[in-house]
């Protein structure tokens, strides 16, 4: 397709909203080829038992390696499928070509595959800005980023600089638009998403707790009684109370009874496994009996957040 020299034309530059769908579609393309054959790799790397000689002590080494080869692999990778693309013929990656976009020099012309080159690596001012250097597309005169003014490119619709100026698309598509807040909304979700398993998270510890308490919560008449016909405080063996182990569970290793050492009231001890959760595994939790006031009260090792509210300090 012959081009026309740069002024002969009325130029649409491509906006913030396309690129943004741009690169969504460049960045799914990407990342989907990438990790499909990283997954190839591993599983016949594994399959052909080519880790079996390796120590366990060297594990952990060759896994870091492996881990940086692949984002280094990467790079490289996206560095080939920018570079070849938006100086092919088409002038544009897969992503923007859905978008009917494309990348050329400030005089409309085809970038070389070294000057394409140069203008992915300029990209990672606008990565480093935290995005700032995307964003000034939909500021700038000429819509470009941070990136295109330091290689000297524009983005500009598919059809300018060619014998079809009016072919050009003045407006932005609906794709455009949903793409791009998508890519904006997907830090928001994240954000929400990472909230959420936090809180949830921290629910399965508190039910894991609650479940504890519950076995003991039935010995506890039985505590009361022994204290009030014999005035001492029952030990496990005693008025039908079994060994401590006997009442282990999922979510608890033993309940011991016996008197509080700084204050003599009579306690059940709550031991929850060793092996269990962490922020839970070992802690214990006590439920005191008061006679004077027939009351219980309870204390513990584990953080409040993942105690019932009459257990908190």
């Amino acid at each position: 397709m012959q081009q026309l020299p740069a002024g002969d034309n009325d130029i649409v530059y491509a906006g913030f909203w396309r690129r943004c769908g741009a690169l969504i579609i460049d960045q799914l393309v990407l990342g989907l080829a990438f990790y499909a054959v990283a997954f190839l790799v591993v599983v016949t790397t594994a399959g052909s038992g080519a880790w079996n000689g390796v120590s366990e002590d060297h594990v952990p080494t060759w896994f870091f390696i492996a881990y940086f080869a692949m984002i280094g692999c990467y790079y490289v990778a996206a560095a080939i499928y920018y570079s070849l693309q938006e100086s092919s013929t088409h002038q544009a990656t897969l992503g923007k070509r859905a978008l009917g976009i494309k990348v050329t020099d400030t005089q409309g012309r085809r970038l070389s595959r070294k000057h394409a080159l140069g203008r992915w690596f300029a990209a990672s001012l606008s990565y480093l800005s935290l995005y700032i250097g995307f964003l000034l597309a939909a500021f700038t005169a000429r819509k470009q980023a941070l990136h295109d003014m330091v290689a000297g490119t524009l983005v500009v619709d598919r059809w300018a600089w060619t014998e079809y100026p009016e072919r050009q698309q003045r407006h932005v598509g609906a794709l455009a638009v949903l793409l791009g807040v998508f890519l904006l909304l997907v830090p928001v979700f994240g954000i929400i998403a990472a909230i959420a398993v936090s809180q949830y998270q921290d629910y399965v510890l508190r039910a894991k707790v609650a479940s504890a308490i519950a076995v003991a919560r039935p010995l506890q008449p039985v505590v009361e009684e022994m204290r009030r016909q014999n005035g001492a405080c029952p030990v496990n063996g005693e008025g039908g109370l079994r060994d401590a182990g006997d009442y282990a569970t999922v979510e608890l290793a033993s309940i011991e009874a016996g008197a509080m050492q700084d204050s003599g009231a009579c306690a059940l001890q709550l031991t929850l496994p060793a092996t269990g959760t962490a922020g839970l595994a070992g802690k214990r939790l006590w439920l005191e009996f008061d006679p004077g006031t027939g009351s219980w009260t309870c204390s513990s090792e584990i953080a409040d957040k993942y105690l019932p509210p009459d257990c908190r300090g």
